[in-house]
């Protein structure tokens, strides 16, 4: 009873989440909630058990790294990058896309992806209206590169630091052990979209209307030298992690303090800075740890471990397989972030049984493959179609560049996002096989 009890809350809440009936975070924190109160009656789940089922290492990596990228965001390096870019593809419409998804990866493996695609997204735009070509293929190119690019390393995105925290892991494990299969991935997109190029409106084809060259923005000199700075010494920091016993979690929060001490009042109000800080995601992730908790208190994952263990018949490079192809079709409803809190628990059982890190990487490249698929699987795919909306609306001239029926609504996103998934399964299975045998 206590298991339906807690499944029944999670599903409801993320019920309500996909039709947008009231803000993510009201939902987790009512949600934990709940899951609390009812953990506290039938006595299964504890105000303590509550707290130490909080990755609070993850916390601190989500508020250091979204310090650093705010900083570097509002002193303008972002988007010069972006400009600059723009202005060296103007006129040929597969450089655009190339070069665009480039910059994304590029960027998303150092900063958050969420943090890149902000700045990316109304450049892309800008370029596809000066040339007229089809916005939707390139928006949805960067989505996938801005995935690739946080999954490469630890601290690109929310996913991977919950792993980092989960399962005791240093950046450079992460460099290790997903770097390479991301940068293959990586490559695979490119041709994937090569291939379907003439899909593409005739701008992508054939180079389209060259356009103006775009004014480049203006920059904030200190504010891009101290968001350097204190990146730099985070990555140091979490490369020496091995060496100094330091836990990224602590490189991240003094990273944070270091770049808000540094970049003094150039920020606007408490705010601003408390969203530029990841406030509004440290809330989300702490409340979705505790519904997790109070899932895995009450019994209720077992029946997930149970199911990887029949489909796998205990062998331990089957259940890995099972873990990422599970996790990868759940991320398409669920979204990466929260897909990745549930399979934790799961994931520390069976690296426990196993000890075998590849455990983490096959999980880290399931949510990859499932944030993939969907425009609900990665926070940057809503952000995306709500600029490209707003855009239209603006500029009612974009529209006549998109084929009927090409919008950016999840319909549309699955004709090119479900073959990027089962494509990326497939490779990222031959990959685990190898790395596991």
């Amino acid at each position: 009873m206590d298991a339906a009890i807690t499944i029944a809350i999670f599903i409801t809440v993320f019920v309500v989440i996909y039709l947008e009936a009231v803000d993510r975070r009201v939902a987790v924190i009512l949600g934990a909630a709940a899951i609390v109160v009812c953990g506290l009656l039938a006595g299964f789940f504890s105000l303590q058990m509550a707290i130490e089922s909080i990755y609070f290492e993850t916390l601190t990596l989500i508020f250091g790294m979204s310090a650093i990228s705010a900083i570097l965001t509002r002193s303008g390096l972002f988007t010069l990058i972006a400009t600059r870019t723009a202005n060296h593809a103007m006129g040929n419409g597969w450089w655009v896309l190339l070069m665009f998804v480039l910059v994304t990866y590029g960027l998303s493996l150092m900063v958050n992806n969420l943090a890149a695609m902000v700045v990316i997204l109304p450049v892309t735009l800008s370029v596809c209206a000066q040339m007229k070509i089809n916005p939707v293929p390139l928006l949805i190119a960067e989505i996938i590169a801005s995935n690739l690019g946080g999954a490469s390393t630890m601290v690109g995105d929310f996913p991977n630091m919950i792993i980092s925290s989960a399962g005791n892991l240093h950046f450079i494990d992460f460099i290790g052990g997903m770097m390479v299969p991301c940068l293959v991935l990586l490559a695979v997109l490119l041709g994937y979209f090569q291939y379907r190029r003439k899909e593409f409106a005739a701008g992508v084809e054939n180079g389209g209307s060259t356009g103006g060259r775009m004014d480049e923005p203006a920059t904030d000199p200190h504010l891009m030298k101290v968001g350097l700075y204190v990146l730099g010494l985070s990555l140091v920091g979490f490369l020496l992690g091995d060496i100094t016993g330091l836990r990224p979690g602590w490189v991240a929060v003094i990273a944070g303090i270091v770049v808000l001490f540094l970049a003094g009042g150039e920020g606007g109000g408490e705010k601003d800075w408390f969203a530029a800080c990841g406030g509004q995601d440290i809330v989300f992730f702490a409340c979705l740890f505790i519904m997790v908790g109070g899932l895995v208190a009450a019994g209720a994952l077992d029946g997930v471990v149970w199911l990887i263990q029949t489909i796998s018949d205990g062998q331990g490079v089957l259940m890995m397989l099972a873990l990422m192809w599970i996790s990868a079709f759940l991320t398409i409803f669920l979204n990466a972030g929260a897909t990745t809190a549930f399979f934790v628990p799961v994931a520390s059982s069976m690296d426990a049984a196993i000890a075998d890190p590849t455990v983490w990487w096959a999980l880290s490249l399931g949510v990859l493959a499932g944030s993939s698929a969907a425009l609900t699987g990665a926070t940057a795919g809503p952000l995306a179609a709500t600029h490209l909306d707003r855009f239209i609306k603006a500029h009612p001239g974009t529209a006549d560049a998109i084929p009927a029926g090409g919008h950016l609504d999840f319909k549309g996103y699955l004709y090119w996002g479900l073959p990027v998934m089962g494509i990326f399964l497939v490779l990222s299975s031959f990959y685990v096989i190898a790395v596991a045998l």
